[in-house]
C-alpha cells in the first residue's frame, strides 16, 4: 500500500522534496529499478483528475534516488515548475520493475502557496 505523504511549498521556489518509503519485507531494493513522480490537477470535488498532468519528474531527469536499499529518494523542483501554480495537487511516485510492472509507493496532496 502507498505511503501518505502529503507537503506544501512556495510557488517559484527552487527545492528538494524528499521522500522516506521505507522498506517492507515484500518490498525489493530500488536497485535496477526506474521511478517516476506525478503531479495530477485536483478536480473541484477533490478528487485527483489523471488526465491532467501538471508535472512529471523521473529518474535521472528531476529525481535521484538516495538510498535505494531503505527507499529513499528526492525531487528537484526548479522555480519554472511551481511558478504559476496555486493550490493542492495530487501526487504519486510509482517504482517501475524491469517487467515494465508499476507499483504505487507514495501519494498524496501537494499544496502550492
Amino acid at each position: 500500500m502507498a505511503l501518505i505523504q502529503n507537503f506544501s511549498v512556495r510557488a517559484g521556489n527552487s527545492q528538494a522534496i524528499n521522500f522516506d518509503v521505507g522498506p517492507d519485507d515484500s518490498t525489493p531494493s530500488y536497485i535496477g529499478m526506474n521511478i517516476q513522480w506525478t503531479v495530477y490537477q485536483m478536480s473541484v470535488i477533490g478528487q485527483p483528475d489523471l488526465q491532467n498532468i501538471v508535472l512529471q519528474k523521473v529518474l535521472d531527469d528531476g529525481l535521484q534516488i538516495d538510498d535505494p536499499e531503505t527507499h529513499k529518494f528526492h525531487v528537484d523542483l526548479s522555480r519554472g515548475d511551481t511558478l504559476d501554480l496555486v493550490g493542492n495537487y495530487y501526487h504519486l511516485a510509482q517504482v517501475i520493475d524491469a517487467d515494465g510492472n508499476y507499483t504505487d509507493v507514495t501519494l498524496g496532496v501537494m499544496t502550492v502557496i
